[in-house]
């Protein structure tokens, strides 16, 4: 069960990065004022002997400070989050016993804040409890009507806080998914494709694993562009990506590099595993792929990545086998 929940988590972080990280500096600068603004009241409680108290703030203090430390040189992770929601709620929720006036006044605060700490809707859970509890602790130390109002203004805040976020992950979705992709086909798009390879070859480089590039071109595209018009070519793209995707690992990417010229990046397989894997693509692709007298081929190039190697030197590569294999369809040679 725990395992479980770790995995779903790991994979709503991947899908939605924590929002913190994409402002760092903005976000290390309002934690910075935020423990600046609050740093009075240690000295406050410590007069006034309330030990409890001033050591809760001075928590709060310390965890402030320290990632935005943190942020200044790296990103937040997801249990970075966890850490921060629990000192500073588990400090809020003390608070809330000792000096619930105070707590009421800063738990929109901190509700807010836990949708820069976690994904959306992990957000939404955690912010969703610790109102349910401060709430309650509230109501237990204050008048009902005092208490009524701070919990009422912080649920205002919670939902604002939810639709804005959500409003703005959707935008940024958008966005980076019209940035990154190819409209079309919903394949990635070649600005990706230098992102990809770049991280891949520090990866080979670093770890000494291994990775394998495909050019794609496909066969008689131009003809059946000439003969049945380019609404039946995007609608054979958008049928070639589809089977590539459901031919492929789930680690495997493959990009759209312009008209039918397609680049599959495989991880973690050798070169004689990938020319295998591309080979039987090459002839699923006229069985599952073509449009009344025109069938659609599949020409490819395969390189291995090298340490060492630039990314101009490796798509040249591949380009280089992509031209070979077709010289040799061209004279009936099956590679």
């Amino acid at each position: 069960m725990n395992i479980k929940f770790l995995s779903d988590l790991s994979l709503c972080c991947k899908k939605q990065p924590i929002l913190i990280n994409r402002y760092p500096k903005y976000a290390a600068f309002v934690f910075f004022t935020t423990a600046l603004l609050i740093s009075y009241f240690p000295f406050k409680y410590a007069f006034a002997s309330q030990w409890g108290l001033s050591i809760s703030v001075l928590l709060i203090i310390v965890v402030l400070v320290l990632n935005a430390l943190k942020l200044m040189t790296s990103p937040l992770t997801i249990l970075n989050g966890i850490l921060i929601a629990v000192i500073i709620g588990g400090m809020l929720t003390f608070l809330s016993f000792s000096a619930p006036l105070a707590a009421g006044i800063w738990t929109p605060a901190f509700l807010v804040s836990l949708y820069l700490l976690f994904p959306f809707k992990v957000a939404w859970l955690v912010a969703l409890f610790f109102w349910l509890i401060l709430s309650y602790s509230t109501v237990a130390q204050l008048t009902f009507d005092i208490a009524l109002r701070l919990s009422l203004s912080s649920c205002i805040v919670l939902m604002l806080t939810t639709i804005i976020v959500k409003i703005y992950n959707d935008a940024i979705s958008t966005a980076e998914g019209l940035a990154t992709t190819d409209v079309l086909t919903g394949a990635l798009n070649r600005r990706t494709m230098l992102e990809v390879l770049h991280k891949e070859h520090e990866r080979v480089t670093r770890y000494k694993q291994q990775c394998c590039l495909v050019m794609i071109d496909l066969d008689n595209f131009k003809t059946l562009n000439d003969t049945y018009g380019h609404a039946s070519g995007d609608e054979l793209l958008i049928q070639f990506v589809k089977l590539v995707h459901e031919s492929i690992r789930q680690n495997d990417t493959l990009f759209r590099l312009g008209g039918d010229e397609f680049m599959l990046v495989l991880p973690c397989l050798n070169i004689a595993d990938a020319y295998a894997f591309v080979a039987r693509l090459q002839k699923l692709v006229p069985q599952v792929i073509n449009y009344k007298s025109v069938e659609l081929g599949m020409s490819f190039g395969v390189c291995e990545m090298q340490e060492g190697e630039t990314l101009n030197e490796l798509i040249h590569n591949a380009d280089t086998a992509l031209y070979q294999n077709k010289l040799a369809r061209k004279a009936n040679t099956l590679l």
